[in-house]
């Protein structure tokens, strides 16, 4: 398993960071989107999308960096 992440400026919100775990070199299994000055945290249990395009474009991170971001999303839903 690996995380990784990539990131892009929404305007009035601030950087937005999409985050991935995935399976093999590109199989997507669960992904989030953070966006930190606004406090948005968005959790996607079921990516709408399956396969990581051009994952040499998103830099690693470390895992618990998702997961802490993944607990706080799920704990919000429920």
């Amino acid at each position: 398993m690996k995380y990784l992440e990539t990131s892009q400026i929404i305007p009035l919100k601030g950087m937005s960071y999409t985050m991935y775990e995935i399976e093999g070199d590109d199989k997507i299994l669960r992904m989030l989107t953070y966006i930190p000055d606004v406090n948005e945290l968005h959790v996607y249990p079921k990516p709408p999308v399956k396969k990581l395009y051009k994952p040499e474009l998103c830099r690693e991170i470390a895992s618990e960096n998702f997961l802490k971001l993944w607990e706080d999303g799920e704990s919000k839903k429920g």
